[in-house]
């Protein structure tokens, strides 16, 4: 089996959230999976490229390992307004 990711091609962008610099993307294929992973050309240290390229084929190898695990049935018969209760409860009990 091959584990080594195949470059395809690379992206360049500029103007990247407005900011005026430039970031280049480079899209791989790993395992029958894409990822891109982004090389930031602005003079500061952004995260490593071997570690995008990591934490990327960390999270492929885990899809793969778990493709056939069954989906948990998500279900909820409650009204929709106790559905909003139980959101907000979550939502401010974040916060906190």
């Amino acid at each position: 089996m091959e584990r080594k990711a195949k470059f395809i091609k690379a992206l360049k962008g500029d103007n990247r959230f407005g900011k005026g610099w430039e970031h280049t993307e480079l899209m791989y294929e790993y395992r029958g999976y894409e990822y891109i992973i982004t090389k930031d050309n602005n003079g500061y240290m952004g995260t490593p490229l071997w570690k995008q390229h990591e934490e990327a084929q960390a999270d492929i190898d885990y899809k793969i390992a778990h493709k056939n695990d069954p989906i948990p049935e998500q279900k909820y018969e409650g009204s929709a307004q106790e559905g909003f209760d139980l959101f907000w409860e979550y939502v401010e009990g974040i916060e906190q």
